[in-house]
């Protein structure tokens, strides 16, 4: 049986059993959940997202009344802007990861209701070290770029590929794309058998990507996350790594099938001595 749920009960469901259930009363945070209802792929997770920062920042700068923040947003929308950098401000103790979740929800909520706030990055953290910063030189920054961005969208190999540049970038009022590859949040539009989704591009991957558009300057009908010989390199090898992989794990699953197997030949079945050292006689005997 295929059920098909309107907007704002995919909304409720997504937030069943949780405290901020209680904010889709809100006519405009509702709206922010339908939207995502109707526009993304997984909604569940982009609504609970969603949802739980707007509650938080409700609780925070706009001392629980989000309906009067966004009437005085609307009038002056640096307003907004400064609601916005306020909330950050009061957790600069955080990762640039953690920073982008929690605006995620505010940005969203303003644009939706007409409210225009930069999508830009708004705050500054400590860089931290990793792996693509090696002075070895040994890492390969693109395929770094194409592994978070695997992870961080819910996106398989080929959606990736075939997403260009102009599918990336901001939201309008009603959730269209914008096109802005440098967006912040950076949203991606993408194709599926009921019409176009968007999803969002974490935040690692994000400065992944705006790396690597510097050095790539792509026009706006190219391939956003590599060019195409880059993508054909990075499935030759994830393929090769793949075989490697599953070669290993025959060839541990084969040994230690062995080894158990000469195990038993040698010492026969576990158990077998039980009645005799014990003094019992066997049931069937």
């Amino acid at each position: 049986v295929i059920e098909y749920l309107s907007a704002d009960e995919v909304a409720r469901r997504s937030l069943k059993n949780r405290r901020e259930l209680s904010l889709l009363e809100i006519p405009s945070v509702m709206r922010v959940a339908c939207i995502l209802a109707e526009r993304t792929r997984k909604p569940d997770i982009w609504i609970r997202s969603a949802v739980t920062t707007l509650d938080r920042f409700s609780r925070e700068v706009c001392d629980g009344d989000l309906e009067a923040a966004l009437k005085a947003g609307q009038a002056d929308p640096l307003t907004a802007e400064l609601l916005n950098q306020k909330y950050l401000q009061m957790h600069q103790d955080l990762t640039s990861v953690q920073l982008a979740a929690l605006i995620l929800g505010p940005k969203l909520w303003w644009t939706f209701h007409g409210v225009d706030v930069p999508w830009v990055k708004q705050y500054t953290t400590v860089p931290r070290p990793h792996i693509a910063n090696s002075k070895k030189g040994d890492f390969d920054p693109t395929t770094r770029l194409l592994m978070l961005s695997l992870v961080a969208t819910g996106l398989d190999f080929e959606e990736l590929e075939k997403l260009k540049v102009k599918d990336s970038g901001s939201l309008d009022i009603d959730g269209n794309i914008v096109e802005n590859p440098y967006s912040d949040p950076l949203a991606l539009q993408f194709e599926t058998t009921e019409g176009p989704r968007i999803t969002f591009l974490g935040e690692e991957a994000r400065e992944a990507l705006h790396h690597q558009l510097a050095i790539r300057n792509p026009k706006s009908e190219d391939p956003l996350f590599a060019d195409a010989a880059d993508f054909k390199r990075f499935k030759e090898h994830a393929a090769t790594r793949a075989e490697s992989i599953i070669e290993t794990v025959n060839g541990v699953n084969s040994e230690l099938c062995k080894t158990v197997g000469d195990f038993f030949l040698e010492w026969g079945i576990p158990g077998r001595n039980y009645w005799k050292e014990n003094g019992l006689t066997r049931p069937e005997d």
